[in-house]
């Protein structure tokens, strides 16, 4: 019997690398939120420095134009934060979505693993069917020459009774 080969195993091989493909952009938008978050926190650390060294400077008396240097750097921070936080919103849409994407490539190769196996256990099925009617033959064969050859015996001995 021939080799087992799949009937759409080059739609599986079509699905399967565009699963990979979805696959890394789902990484490299999982990157990209990563990085902004990272963002975020270091700047988040960077306006806790900033209000620690404003209140230092406040207790230990300082000048109008230092407070005010120390409340635009603040500003500058929560509008960056402000802008960095919009940014990782759409970062967390996009991978929400890219994940839906990544899930229903997953369930499409799934599928077709799950008829390649169908397929391949009917495959066996059929072949083992076909192993089972050979052997059949086989001892049939056997027996027939066997019993060929006791009639033939029987034959000749009757033949010989009568000559």
């Amino acid at each position: 019997m021939k080799k087992f080969q799949f009937s759409l195993s080059h739609m599986r091989e079509y699905k399967s690398r565009i699963l990979d493909e979805e696959q890394g952009t789902l990484l490299r938008l999982k990157d990209e939120q990563t990085q902004i978050e990272q963002a975020i926190e270091k700047l988040q650390t960077e306006f806790q420095n900033i209000s620690a060294q404003m209140q230092v400077a406040q207790i230990k008396g300082t000048t109008v134009m230092e407070l005010q240097g120390f409340s635009m750097q603040l500003d500058t921070i929560r509008l960056q934060l402000k802008e960095l936080q919009a940014a990782l919103l759409k970062a967390v849409q996009k991978v929400e979505k890219q994940t839906k994407v990544v899930i229903a490539a997953n369930q499409e190769v799934s599928k077709l693993d799950k008829l390649q196996d169908k397929q391949y256990e009917a495959y066996r099925h059929k072949e083992e069917k076909a192993e089972e009617l050979r052997i059949e033959e086989i001892v049939v064969q056997a027996f027939s020459v066997k019993t060929l050859a006791k009639n033939k015996q029987h034959i000749i001995v009757e033949f010989k009774r009568y000559f």
